[in-house]
Order: structure tokens, then C-alpha cells, then sequence
């Protein structure tokens, strides 16, 4: 639920930054850039939250888990040149 907080608050605020710093220099507000500003904003700061917000002891494990695998497949079989 975080992730879809951050993301709409963030893409609300580059709409109103853009838009703010279009009315001060006077010129007219152009809808496709504030709507290619406020989407990747939003998918930015969603993704950031993600990747902040991990479940850092399953990752660990999960990497506990995968990594004696991979190492043994690596050194098994007869090698082909």
C-alpha cells in the first residue's frame, strides 16, 4: 500500500512543481509533458519504495538457499572445449 502512496504523492507533486514553474516564466501549460512527468515520477519514487522496503531476511535466505546450488552446478559434468 506504501508503494501506491509514494507513487500518486510524488506524480501530484511533479504536476504541481511543473505547473508552478510554467505559470512563473508565463508560458502555457503543455498536458503532455506534465502527464510524462508526473507518470515517471510516480513509477520512479514506486520503485524506489519497493526496492527500499524489502523483506531483507528473505533475501538472505533465499540467497543462503540459491547460491551452493548454482556453485555446485558450475563444477559439475566434464568440460567441453
Amino acid at each position: 500500500m506504501m508503494i501506491i502512496v509514494a507513487g500518486v504523492a510524488v506524480a501530484l507533486a511533479c504536476f504541481i512543481l511543473y505547473a508552478l514553474d510554467r505559470r512563473s516564466k508565463g508560458e502555457p501549460l503543455s498536458w503532455d509533458t506534465a502527464g510524462k512527468l508526473s507518470i515517471f515520477g510516480g513509477l520512479l519514487s514506486s520503485g524506489i519504495v519497493f526496492a527500499t522496503t524489502a523483506d531483507v531476511p528473505t533475501v538472505v535466505e533465499t540467497i543462503k538457499e540459491v547460491v551452493p546450488e548454482v556453485t555446485q552446478d558450475m563444477f559439475v559434468g566434464k568440460p567441453t572445449f
